[in-house]
C-alpha cells in the first residue's frame, strides 16, 4: 500500500548486518594493508606518517600488538633525531590517543603498557589525571585489574600519599565486599605506610576489625577471607605480637559465624587454619574438620587432604 512503511524482516536484517560487517572487515584489511605497504617502504626510517598510518589500525583493532611495537621503534628512532620539546608534544599526542583506546576498550594489555611505557618517559607526567583516569574507569567495573595495576604502577612513580590510596581502597571495599582487587591493594600499601613494627601491628589489629564486618555480611565470599589469611601471615611475622592470642580470639569469633553459617565452607577452613597455626588441638579433631570440607566442597578435595601433612 502506498504510505505505508516497509518493515524489514528477520532476514532481511540479517542479511543487511552480514554486508554491513563484510564492508567493515573489508576496510580493516585496506588499513593493514596500507600499514604493511608503508612498513615494508620507510625500511627503519619513521616519520609523522607512520605514526598516523599505524593509529588508524589501532583505532580498529587495538590488540595488533606488533603495532604498538612499531610505535614504539618510531618513537625512539625521535627521541635520537628531535628536540625534547617536540618529543614532549609527541608524548602528549600520545597520551590522548592511548585514552581515547582505553575507554573503548578498558581491558588491553598492549594499551596499558604502552601508556606506562610513554608516561616514563614524559618530562612532567600528570600523575593525578592518570589517577582519575583509573577512578573513572573502576566506576564502571570494580574489579577491572588492568586500573588496580596501573594505579600501583601510579603510586611507585609518582608523589600521590600511599595513605590517599588507602583511604580509596576503604571506600571500595566498603561499598563492594566482594572487590577483591581492593583488598589486594590494601594489602600492597599497608607494610609501606606503616613500616614500624608497632603501628603495623596496630593497623593489622584494626584491619582484622574491618574483615570481620565483611565475612559477616558476604561470609561465602572468598575475597575477605583471603585478605583475612594474609592478616594472619603479616601479623606472625611481626615481631612480639602475641600472634596466638590474637588468632585465639578470632578463633572464638568465627565459631560464633560458624552458628549462623554451619555449611558455609570459609569460615570452617579458616578455623582449620588457625587451629593449625595455634596448635595444641587434637589431631582427630582436625581430620575431622578437614572430612568436613571435603563434604562441602569436593572439588578442592585433594588440597584438604595435603592439609594432612601439616598436622
Amino acid at each position: 500500500m502506498h504510505g505505508v512503511l516497509k518493515v524489514r524482516t528477520s532476514e532481511e536484517k540479517a542479511k543487511a548486518q552480514k554486508l554491513k560487517e563484510l564492508e567493515k572487515i573489508e576496510s580493516y584489511n585496506k588499513l593493514v594493508k596500507s600499514f604493511e605497504e608503508l612498513r615494508e617502504k620507510e625500511n627503519g626510517k619513521y616519520d609523522e606518517i607512520s605514526l598516523s598510518v599505524s593509529k588508524s589500525v589501532l583505532i580498529e583493532n587495538p590488540e595488533f600488538y606488533t603495532i604498538w611495537n612499531y610505535r614504539r621503534s618510531a618513537i625512539l628512532q625521535f627521541a635520537e633525531t628531535k628536540e625534547n620539546s617536540e618529543l614532549q608534544v609527541i608524548y602528549q599526542n600520545e597520551m590522548k590517543f592511548l585514552e581515547e583506546c582505553i575507554q573503548r576498550f578498558t581491558k588491553s594489555y598492549w594499551i596499558w603498557f604502552h601508556r606506562q611505557w610513554i608516561a616514563l618517559r614524559m618530562d612532567n607526567c600528570d600523575w593525578e589525571r592518570e589517577m582519575k583516569l583509573c577512578t573513572k574507569l573502576l566506576n564502571f567495573d570494580l574489579r577491572n585489574f588492568h586500573c588496580w595495576g596501573h594505579r600501583r604502577f601510579i603510586l611507585k612513580h609518582s608523589n600521590i600519599k600511599l595513605e590517599d590510596e588507602l583511604k580509596y581502597t576503604t571506600e571500595k571495599v566498603e561499598q563492594n565486599f566482594s572487590n577483591y582487587s581492593a583488598w589486594h591493594q590494601r594489602s600492597s600499601i599497608l607494610p609501606k605506610i606503616y613500616k614500624e613494627p608497632e603501628q603495623l601491628l596496630e593497623k593489622i589489629l584494626e584491619e582484622f576489625e574491618l574483615v570481620r564486618n565483611a565475612v559477616y555480611t558476604e561470609p561465602k565470599d572468598s575475597s575477605s577471607w583471603i585478605y583475612h589469611k594474609w592478616l594472619v601471615a603479616t601479623l606472625k611475622s611481626i615481631p612480639n605480637s602475641n600472634y596466638i592470642e590474637v588468632l585465639k580470639n578470632e578463633l572464638t569469633q568465627i565459631y560464633d559465624l560458624i552458628e549462623l553459617e554451619p555449611d558455609c565452607k570459609w569460615p570452617i577452613y579458616t578455623t582449620l587454619l588457625l587451629k593449625i597455626e595455634i596448635g595444641g588441638f587434637d589431631k582427630q579433631e582436625l581430620l575431622d574438620i578437614i572430612s568436613q570440607l571435603i563434604k562441602l566442597d569436593p572439588d578442592h578435595k585433594n588440597y584438604y587432604k595435603s592439609l594432612e601433612t601439616k598436622i
